[in-house]
């Protein structure tokens, strides 16, 4: 018996569903294997390096400090032009980012700026997982400033090696964002927070800083009175220009 197998795929449409799932998988892990090989060159191929290890810079934010923030992982479609969207979310939350950037630049677009995303340095970690953090950290952040969305640096530091490279790819002046979560958790925590800090003041010289999270008695302590500071924290916003009074 003769069977002719060119039958029109039409009259089986679970057979043509199944190879539309099999060639969109395919095509999104062929995505993601051409930037785990280019590790997300795509996003900056115009940008300028920085530094021994070549991170890409960011413009300075120039734009009012803003009044509202939120996280990435709880952005909405209709998003809110007073709002920051933070990069404070776990790094597999921030991969999502990673992963197809191209997919949030309409959604990002509805709200005021977005942070540069918030990859892990802890001081526990290789430097060289660090150092690549810090680049993706701007890599994504060129992306969407190239895309039209205000980007707000984030400024983040692990212990005195990182020095080396995690203010690289900051232009000078401007607002800046600094977590302070976690901060406060040890004696160590707190001397490595402390001398960071005022070494991204003395490479950066930002007109600004938002400091977002708890700010203790400790902190107010030794922020130079002649700084600009700005505080979020618990859903409100205060200006805290005298050591958070």
């Amino acid at each position: 018996m003769l069977v002719n197998r060119d039958y029109p795929k039409s009259l089986f449409p679970e057979l043509e569903e199944e190879a539309r799932q099999k060639a969109k998988k395919e095509s999104k892990e062929k995505r993601l294997a051409l930037k785990s090989v280019n590790f997300g060159l795509e996003y900056c191929s115009n940008a300028i390096f920085s530094g021994k290890y070549g991170i890409p810079r960011l413009k300075p934010y120039t734009d009012t400090i803003p009044v509202q923030y939120t996280t990435f992982s709880k952005i909405t479609r209709t998003g809110n032009p007073d709002c920051c969207v933070t990069g404070f979310d776990y790094d597999y939350v921030i991969d999502r980012l990673w992963n197809h950037p191209e997919h949030y630049v309409e959604e990002l677009s509805h709200y005021k700026c977005i942070a540069e995303p918030d990859y892990s340095l802890k001081i526990n970690h290789p430097l060289s997982i660090q150092i690549a953090n810090t680049y993706r950290s701007h890599a994504i952040g060129y992306y969407m400033q190239e895309h039209g969305i205000v980007v707000l640096p984030n400024m983040s530091w692990s212990s005195t090696a990182s020095y080396d490279f995690c203010f690289d790819g900051h232009s000078k002046g401007g607002a800046v964002l600094v977590s302070t979560i976690g901060t406060m958790r040890d004696e160590r925590s707190r001397m490595y927070f402390r001398l960071g800090f005022m070494e991204m003041l003395k490479r950066i010289s930002p007109d600004a800083v938002i400091l977002y999270g708890d700010v203790s008695e400790e902190i107010s302590s030794w922020l130079p009175k002649q700084l600009d500071v700005h505080h979020f924290n618990h859903n409100r916003y205060k200006r805290a220009r005298n050591h958070g009074k």
